[in-house]
């Protein structure tokens, strides 16, 4: 079954998992509403007359209420929010957050604690009966922010931008969007097949690729890539994961090996068993940079500037007037309120030191 249809049959459950369990589609707000949106999974939620206190838990939740500048209002957040060198410059006290969804499972008693006015969560944290059940027992409204494709991930930041009331934040981050994707299709609209680069998209982990139809895999398309993982059936599915063998790696042997995992793109470059790839042999092992979040990844929000960056990086004489140093100053300075220097500039284009390391596999 692909991703695409993964996540409708999610949400499918979702809706009949609220009309099973005899809970209304969205609980009831202890205070005053102000206005009712729609989320991701089609739930009308009540949203507050004041919303002053969020909790985000899904990490690109967080990414998203500091991109709408609501920084300020973050009271409860996950784990890997608080591993990510700009949210931490942009929220200072996240460490002292606490963070009520960890391993599967929220502690509603920590979340209750942290009295947000409003929660923000994915599908999959609701699909257990029990969790629903507690949730609505908070009265505190809560909308799930999901997203699978680019177009997804554009109404998943609007929906967001409706719930805070910074819908003029949102549409001007959404028309960046746009027009940075119109303009790089322009440019590579008539590069023939033979020119495009075959990439290899190592996400996380050295084996873990690409899924297609999905938002990391339309970025690399949207960036004139020819993805070497052309259909999911090449894929060994683990949940929204796909993993390869390297003896198929070796058989796409692609132009381009991608890695937003510097520990990745070590390994590819240092260890035996890669030796013989083409592009570790000619030096195109790529680290992606990671800012806000690790570009083209699929929890992403720099989306569209990690398309812009690649379409220039594989096809630099397409985007000669393209100045990508100060396309990323005037990127984090417009939306996220940063100024970069050129050392933060660098440090972000080498991918490493932005995202602090976790034990174990890394997520």
């Amino acid at each position: 079954m692909t991703r695409w249809l993964r996540m409708t049959a999610a949400m499918l459950l979702l809706v009949l998992l609220f009309t099973a369990c005899g809970t209304p589609a969205a609980p009831a707000a202890e205070s005053v509403t102000s206005k009712t949106i729609t989320d991701c999974a089609g739930r009308e939620v009540p949203i507050p007359d004041s919303t002053e206190r969020i909790a985000c838990l899904y990490a690109y939740t967080g990414h998203v209420a500091v991109l709408l500048g609501c920084e300020d209002q973050i009271v409860a957040v996950v784990d890997g929010l608080k591993r990510d060198t700009l949210m931490q410059q942009k929220v200072p006290d996240i460490d002292e957050m606490p963070s009520p969804y960890s391993s599967g499972a929220i502690n509603i008693e920590e979340l209750a604690a942290a009295a947000p006015d409003m929660i923000f969560l994915r599908a999959s944290n609701l699909q257990d009966a029990g969790e629903m059940e507690k949730l609505d027992g908070l009265g505190i409204p809560y909308a799930v922010v999901e997203y699978v494709t680019m177009e997804d991930q554009m109404e998943s930041i609007a929906v967001m931008g409706e719930a805070l009331g910074r819908e003029e934040q949102a549409a001007a981050y959404l028309q960046y969007y746009e027009d940075t994707l119109d303009m790089v299709w322009q440019r590579l609209e008539d590069l023939p097949d033979s020119e495009r680069k075959t990439v290899y998209h190592s996400v996380n982990e050295v084996v873990r690729a690409d899924i297609p139809g999905t938002l990391s895999y339309e970025v690399l398309e949207a960036a004139g890539c020819c993805n070497v993982v052309t259909d999911a059936e090449d894929l060994q599915l683990d949940g929204d994961k796909g993993y390869v063998t390297v003896e198929q790696i070796y058989v796409w042997d692609p132009d381009i090996i991608l890695a937003n995992e510097p520990a990745a793109a070590e390994y590819f470059r240092t260890d035996d068993k890669f030796s013989g790839l083409r592009a570790v042999r000619e030096g195109q092992v790529l680290q992606l940079p990671v800012g806000i979040s690790r570009w083209a990844h699929p929890g992403s929000l720099e989306s569209p500037l990690a398309t812009l960056y690649l379409a220039a990086t594989l096809y630099p004489d397409r985007f000669a007037d393209v100045d990508l140093r100060g396309e990323i100053r005037e990127f984090y300075k417009t939306f996220f309120r940063i100024s970069l220097s050129e050392s933060d500039i660098d440090t972000i284009l080498s991918g490493e030191g932005m995202r602090a390391p976790r034990e174990g596999v890394d997520q």
